[in-house]
This record gives structure tokens, sequence and C-alpha cells, in this order.
């Protein structure tokens, strides 16, 4: 089971940004500029994405992962009604 992140980031320099982006969307969604829903496989799966992203990042970089439970994403909801991002349970490459 996939479970799901919230992340999200403030970082000033356009390329890094670009870059930390980039490696984001093959995970997810961008949802706001700075902000995005992904879906990991396993914790190994985290850590190699955090470890990418930390040698992107210059030290004034801020990113944060907030974990979003399975009954906190229902619980959840756009003010415009649409629904989140949503992951398909099989991904066929």
């Amino acid at each position: 089971m996939k479970v799901h992140y919230l992340v999200c980031f403030d970082i000033s320099d356009d390329d890094v940004r670009l870059k930390v982006g980039k490696s984001l969307l093959r995970h997810g969604q961008r949802v706001q500029e700075s902000v995005f829903e992904i879906a990991l496989s396993s914790a190994n799966e985290l850590l190699r994405l955090q470890r990418q992203l930390i040698s992107i990042l210059e030290e004034e970089n801020e990113l944060r992962f907030y974990r979003l439970c399975r009954d906190c994403r229902k619980a959840s909801h756009r003010i415009d009604g649409l629904q989140l991002a949503t992951f398909p349970a099989v991904v066929i490459i």
C-alpha cells in the first residue's frame, strides 16, 4: 500500500526549485506552486527521494514532508469541492 505525503518547500533559487519540482513530479502531482501530493511504496523509497533532494538543496532551503493518513485524506477537500489528487493503484509502463 502506498503512503501519501504532502511536500511543501520554500526555495528562492529558480534552478534548485525546478530540479526539486521535477523530482517530486516523478512521485505525484503539483497541487500548488511549491506544494506536491506524492505517493511512495516504502520507507526505502522515501529515504531515496529525501537523499536525492538533499543533494539538490542549498543550506537555506526549507522542504517538509507531511504524512497523510488514509482518514486524513478522506477528510480533506478543496474549497471548490473538486477532488484531491488521486493516484492509481497500479501503473503500467
